[in-house]
């Protein structure tokens, strides 16, 4: 899942009124292995590939935020907590995000098609998801309007007063040295600005977004508008987004998780 929808699970599993504003830096942590691929030298493969659920040394404990990112994808993905990572792509995955994206297998194939090129089934599989994830996020920026306040003051607070315990935390569990964490973290949060974010947050953002990293930079009137009728179909699709949610929740907290404030 995106970081809007990591950030409001996280919020809703420990409760706004139970965050003070001292902890905000949990949601910094819990949307890093989102985060950190913004640095040439960091892959989404590294962020993701950590155990979900081992033990943490006390000075390195809001790791766990980041543990909690990686339960909430494997509920998106695999449908279930998983204790190690699934490190090779499973086109037939049962998460969420693959269920719900499975009436746009063959518009996908379609729509591709008409646009002269072929893929394969774990491509449009994989894409189906993305969609997917890229709704579910436009969905909350719509209706959970303090949402990206939040998410972008969670960030800059994080960098202005507890940078230095942020990078050697991540450092750490991600095994990364921390003058290329320092140089990810200063670079995302300037990707994630508030002002930007809202200029991404549309459903014409999101389709810009869609061509510029799926489409090889086509954004003729013909390929947008294809990808605007199957991002209307993924805006149907998860409408019931609470779901999720409720899901989600439930499996964690049956889980092994465990977090200090």
């Amino acid at each position: 899942m995106l970081m809007f929808t990591h950030t409001w699970i996280l919020r809703e599993f420990i409760g706004a009124s139970h965050i003070s504003r001292n902890d905000h830096d949990i949601f910094a942590y819990n949307v890093s292995p989102d985060l950190l691929p913004v640095h040439e030298s960091i892959t989404p493969g590294l962020t993701h590939s950590i155990p979900r659920l081992s033990k943490l040394p006390q000075k390195y404990n809001r790791a766990a935020f980041v543990q909690f990112h990686l339960l909430v994808d494997d509920m998106a993905h695999h449908g279930k907590i998983i204790r190690e990572a699934i490190t090779e792509f499973n086109p037939n995955a049962n998460g969420y995000a693959y269920i719900k994206g499975k009436p746009l297998i063959q518009p996908i194939t379609d729509f591709y098609r008409e646009i002269g090129s072929e893929i394969s089934f774990s491509e449009t599989a994989y894409l189906s998801h993305m969609i997917i994830e890229m709704c579910f996020d436009l969905a909350l920026y719509k209706k959970e309007t303090d949402l990206a306040a939040l998410f972008s003051g969670a960030l800059t607070y994080t960098v202005e007063n507890k940078l230095s315990e942020f990078v050697k935390t991540l450092s750490w569990i991600f095994e990364i040295e921390e003058e290329i964490t320092t140089d990810a973290t200063k670079r995302a949060v300037a990707v994630y600005q508030r002002s930007k974010i809202d200029s991404l947050m549309s459903l014409e953002g999101r389709i810009s977004l869609f061509i510029d990293n799926y489409c090889y930079g086509s954004d003729d009137g013909k390929t947008r508008n294809g990808i605007r009728n199957l991002f209307n179909q993924g805006m149907d699709l998860v409408v019931d987004y609470e779901d999720f949610l409720d899901t989600t929740l439930t499996a964690i907290n049956n889980s092994e998780f465990r977090y200090l404030l």
